[in-house]
């Protein structure tokens, strides 16, 4: 028996002298004694830390082995655990299997379990991992874990979203918590109490939170499978935000109107009501004002955020002295943080990678361990002989179905397509850590028993694994941006409405989209839409957001404060500029590796031809050196020009055009020419800028030494129609001089002949257009093609924006749409 009160360890020596020296030494060197009446006691603080490998060998009467020390030991069940995970989480990857990381954690902990079972109590291993059966150390600090991973979701969560949801995902939210839950308690009221093998407590606990849908791990799976920006996803997120609140409040309701007494039951709500009111009356209202304080651009100072940990671990003993979950005081503090900068990312920012990395595996170890792997034989087969077992797992699979039944039934009859709403029930009823952890904490208030408890590990441990595999076999991401309709300017011939979708990641980028669309031929004939998009680092929030803002209204909107130097830009350029130009922003705050997703699906829902994209690279005035370097906006470009639904340009903003502040002289556009469809593109796009007054167009086309002739069959005819169209242009500017159009043509040996001809170039134009793979297997760029830094831009793309080119010329860099599906 173990006493709470600290002893000397002197007590142990005066009632155990029967026991011997040596097991009285072995005590005292763990931190523990006994007292003069046979009691157990520890002494605190206990030996954390050892005097190194070398103890035994000096002190050779007493000291233990380093990892039979408190800190040693954890440490090394920390570094164990760690690389178990990493490597199985390694290992499914490589097998192209979409395993969640926690479920990797819990194979982890499954096989210390096997391990620690077939080796024995008294191995050697049993030994080190966990000397004198300490295994509540780790399970401590996992414990700890899993409480700031709750705060962490509240944080990441947005509860205005519950009351902006559709009616379909409300009522599917709604239905999929009520029905399972009704016709379970049905099914319980109406067997006998000598007949129900399951407590009333274990029951209703299993039958909530198996109806419950956690909105966080709905979030992690549709990230997880690429389905962010797709129609399933939103009605999933909608419908699991509903799910989750209403889940919650069966679970506080049975929590408190369970108890014997109705007056306890009724104090005790009060009790965890006055918390929640705590939370968003006091804590988030100051949290509001220490925002206003801060400084513009500085990050939220370092008390605050050990402050806020401190009401994190009161609020969680609160909750736990009510005799309730203890992370429930920490997620309706999480709700109450304002989310996003500059609170809620530093949270995020500081606790969620260490905490999920590091303190997690210890808590999903520590689960896997106090599951019993005999039970799981028996709830698989379902012929155990045991009626609890079979209750249990029935239990589990009753309420599996119902929720698939639901969620096809109702996204069907508005109006979702049959392969869609089935999966969306298969998203819908996905488990993961919320689950898990309440269950751990109901078994260790022994609320369910062991067996119970294994079964329902299992069950979460199945469902992690099966669900998202189904869902990736049944849905296909990559076509969730295809377009049936040709969306790129050759096709156009200049008539007609052109679209295109301009991004912006920084301030300055502003100024250069802004001159950018300003020098863009726009008529009554073909009208100019201007869609774009501000791009912004998704920090502190689970869900991606994208947010659309009309400057054609005064004033700038709330919520839209992120954006707000980009909506008063582009609104003072359409009013006193260019007012005939159709503009339109929107924000998009995202994850930088999922930022691709919605620049492609805003461009497919406005029907838009060309996406403008600005490079990664940005160089000081002078040339001389790189002011930024954005590895992340770099591999989003490429991601973009991978899956595009239309054309694609990179602008390498050297030199800002402007018309209105050269109407002195043209601005003089080059487009260089070889042949392909990226130039036909870059070609047609050039000659629409040509239409409008002050910008003259050269088109040079490069050809091979010797008139060979490196494209054959149609591209060649297509581009021979296209530079027809120059050549009469070019003729008819030479007869009667109101052509604006130049056609030059040029021999190029090799690369370096090529590199001499760009070079005396570099001062005669404003913009360069070039097509991506412009020159791509051509005897012009032999011997320069190797040295192409960024293949995004091309060879001859990456030679003009190469530091190396001394030019203050722009260079703007088009792919044409890639596919085009076929209806």
């Amino acid at each position: 028996m173990e006493m709470e009160n600290m002893t000397d360890l002197d007590l142990g020596y005066s009632g155990g002298v029967n026991l011997g020296m040596e097991m009285l030494f072995d005590m005292a060197w763990y931190g523990e004694g006994l007292s003069d009446h046979g009691l157990k006691c520890e002494s605190h603080p206990a030996k954390v830390s050892s005097y190194g490998i070398w103890e035994k060998v000096f002190i050779k009467t007493v000291g233990l082995h380093f990892w039979q020390y408190r800190l040693p030991n954890l440490e090394l069940v920390i570094l164990l655990v760690f690389i178990l995970w990493q490597l199985l989480n390694i290992l499914l990857k490589k097998l192209g299997l979409l395993i969640p990381k926690f479920t990797s954690m819990m194979i982890a902990g499954l096989l210390l379990n096997v391990l620690l079972t077939f080796s024995g109590d008294k191995s050697m291993i049993h030994e080190i991992l966990f000397p004198k059966d300490r295994i509540d150390i780790p399970g401590c600090l996992g414990s700890l874990g899993f409480v700031i991973f709750w705060f962490l979701k509240g944080v990441k969560m947005d509860v205005k979203r519950v009351f902006k949801v559709e009616a379909q995902a409300s009522l599917a939210g709604v239905a999929s918590v009520t029905f399972p839950i009704i016709v379970g308690l049905l099914l319980y009221k109406l067997k006998s109490a000598a007949n129900r093998p399951l407590k009333s407590i274990e029951y209703n606990t299993v039958l909530i939170m198996e109806s419950l849908t956690s909105f966080s791990e709905i979030a992690r799976l549709l990230r997880d499978l690429d389905m962010s920006h797709s129609s399933i996803s939103r009605v999933a997120l909608s419908a699991a935000s509903v799910s989750n609140m209403v889940g919650l409040l069966f679970l506080l309701g049975m929590n408190s109107l369970g108890l014997p007494s109705k007056i306890e039951g009724v104090r005790l709500l009060f009790e965890m009501s006055f918390c929640i009111v705590i939370s968003f009356g006091v804590v988030r209202p100051i949290l509001y004002k220490v925002i206003k304080r801060k400084r513009e651009g500085r990050p939220i100072e370092d008390k605050y955020i050990y402050g806020i940990l401190v009401i994190v671990c009161l609020a969680s003993m609160f909750w736990d002295y009510l005799g309730q979950f203890p992370a429930f005081g920490a997620f309706f503090l999480g709700l109450a943080i304002p989310n996003g900068p500059p609170i809620g990312s530093a949270l995020v920012e500081r606790l969620e990678s260490f905490n999920f990395g590091i303190i997690m595996p210890l808590f999903f170890s520590a689960t896997m361990l106090r599951t019993d792997i005999k039970t799981w034989k028996d709830s698989l087969t379902f012929f155990s002989g045991d009626d609890k077992k079979f209750a249990v797992a029935s239990l589990v699979l009753l309420i599996f179905f119902m929720k698939l039944i639901v969620f096809m039934i109702i996204p069907y009859l508005y109006k979702m397509s049959l392969k869609d709403s089935f999966i969306l029930s298969l998203i819908m009823s996905h488990k993961g850590v919320i689950e898990l952890s309440f269950y751990f904490f109901s078994f260790g208030l022994e609320v369910i028993s062991r067996d119970s408890f294994s079964i329902l590990v299992l069950s979460i441990f199945l469902n992690s694994v099966l669900i998202p595999t189904m869902v990736k076999f049944l849905y296909d991401p990559s076509k969730k941006f295809v377009c049936y309709q040709k969306r790129y300017l050759a096709s156009t011939k200049n008539i007609g409405e052109l679209k295109i979708l301009v991004c912006i990641h920084r301030p300055d980028h502003i100024s250069s989209m802004i001159n950018f669309v300003e020098v863009s031929y726009q008529s009554n004939e073909s009208p100019l839409t201007c869609y774009v998009l501000h791009l912004i680092e998704l920090q502190g929030q689970e869900v991606p957001s994208l947010v659309s803002n009309n400057i054609q209204k005064l004033g700038v909107r709330s919520g839209t404060k992120l954006s707000e130097n980009v909506i008063l830009a582009f609104q003072h350029f359409n009013r006193y500029v260019c007012s005939s130009i159709s503009i339109d922003t929107f924000t998009c705050i995202a994850k930088l590796n999922h930022m691709q997703d919605d620049i492609c699906w805003l461009a497919l829902d406005k029907s838009v031809m060309l996406i403008i994209l600005p490079f990664h690279r940005t160089w000081s005035l002078d040339r001389t050196s790189i002011v930024s370097d954005n590895q992340m906006i770099r591999l989003l470009n490429a991601n973009v020009l991978k899956q595009a639904p239309s054309s694609v340009g990179i602008l390498v903003e050297r030199h800002l055009l402007n018309k209105k502040q050269e109407s002195q002289q043209n601005i003089k556009v080059c487009v260089i020419f070889v042949g392909g469809k990226d130039d036909r593109e870059a070609l047609a796009y050039a000659k629409r800028m040509a239409l409008q007054q002050n910008v003259t167009l050269t088109v040079l086309h490069l050809l091979a030494s010797g008139n060979s002739k490196e494209l054959t069959g149609w591209d060649q005819m297509l581009d021979t129609v296209d530079l027809k169209e120059v050549i009469q242009s070019n003729d008819a500017g030479v007869l009667n001089q109101k052509s604006s159009i130049i056609y030059l043509e040029q021999e190029i040996v090799d690369g370096t002949d090529l590199s001499v001809l760009l070079r005396s170039m570099a001062f005669d134009y404003s913009l360069f257009i070039v097509g991506r793979t412009c020159g791509e297997n051509h005897v012009a760029t032999k011997g320069i093609e190797n040295w192409c830094e960024f293949e995004e831009l091309g060879v001859i793309g990456d030679f003009l924006a190469s530091p190396d080119y001394k030019s203050d010329t722009s260079v703007l860099i088009v792919q044409q749409q890639r596919t085009v599906a076929n209806k």
